[in-house]
């Protein structure tokens, strides 16, 4: 994935995390518009009698008490998708009104932070704004400043706030390991990407030199904002420098092959997750 475009491998990294929430989606849409899979004629005859058996039990004993503990675990894991996006919500406009505490906001939309380091941040959801330090043009002069702008304008012009929030969300369900490698990868293609974007207008040399002595201050760090220092400095220098990326069409029919596969699997195993869902509601009825 590390040769895909900059572009495309932010999207397929966040499709990556949600790719359990998507095809749980689309399986319990499935279980209903197509519960036995008939467009591929694999159950001919609807069977329920292998679930006779279990309606005799009572809710909360045998297989019963499994089928609760399922529904309870459920609630509990959207319970925690509820709580990631109060917090990532709050968290993100707690830091949008520390920045704006002490900076003053000029006529292009932009903030100045009075803070002795260069940095430079996108922050916000609903109403995103850039918060650059006046440091940064005391270190890189206009040009250089006028480079971080442009950068970080290619971040709210790509959505990538909203995608960096997205994937907090849905990674509040996974294993820390898991969590800090999505993130980084997610952060790698943004940044690799914006710094692309900015190439049309600027030098890809001036950008790396840029980037280079930004590298020296780490600033400000959040993973629900876009810094112009974050990600891997080496990597983004590389990428600008000498660009090794495959064509298009081909991280696309790899792309589009693995999904098509993904999504026949799901829909060939919509009649036995109907049963199951069956067989759930009889053990939870008694």
């Amino acid at each position: 994935m590390s040769r895909t475009r900059p572009d495309l491998r932010a999207v397929m990294v966040l499709l990556l995390a949600t790719t359990p929430f998507l095809f749980g989606a689309f399986g319990l849409v499935g279980v209903i518009l197509f519960p036995h899979a008939s467009p591929l004629d694999l159950a001919p005859v609807h069977r329920h009698d292998s679930l006779a058996g279990w309606s005799t039990h009572r809710a909360f004993t045998g297989s019963g008490v499994i089928a609760w503990v399922t529904l309870i675990t459920a609630s509990l894991l959207m319970l925690r998708l509820v709580q990631v996006t109060t917090e990532s919500i709050l968290a993100t406009r707690r830091i949008r009104r520390l920045l704006e505490r002490s900076a003053t906001r000029t006529a292009s939309g932009r903030w100045n932070v009075p803070y002795a380091e260069p940095i430079a941040l996108a922050v916000g959801l609903f109403r995103p704004s850039i918060f650059i330090s006046n440091a940064v043009a005391e270190h890189l002069g206009p040009d250089g400043c006028e480079i971080v702008e442009a950068h970080e304008r290619a971040h709210l012009a790509r959505g990538d706030l909203w995608a960096r929030f997205a994937m907090t969300v849905v990674c509040g369900l996974y294993p820390d390991r898991v969590v800090a490698t999505l993130q980084q990868a997610l952060i790698l293609a943004q940044e690799q990407a914006c710094d692309a974007a900015v190439s049309n207008s600027h030098s890809r040399l001036e950008i790396a030199e840029t980037l280079v002595r930004m590298e020296r201050s780490r600033g400000v760090r959040s993973h629900l904002c876009a810094g112009f220092q974050d990600a891997d400095i080496a990597l983004r220098v590389r990428a600008l420098l000498e660009p090794d990326f495959e064509p298009l069409n081909r991280s696309m029919m790899r792309t589009s092959t693995i999904s098509a596969v993904l999504i026949a699997a799901v829909f060939v195993a919509l009649e036995p997750l109907h049963h199951k869902i069956e067989a759930l509601f009889l053990m939870l009825g008694g």
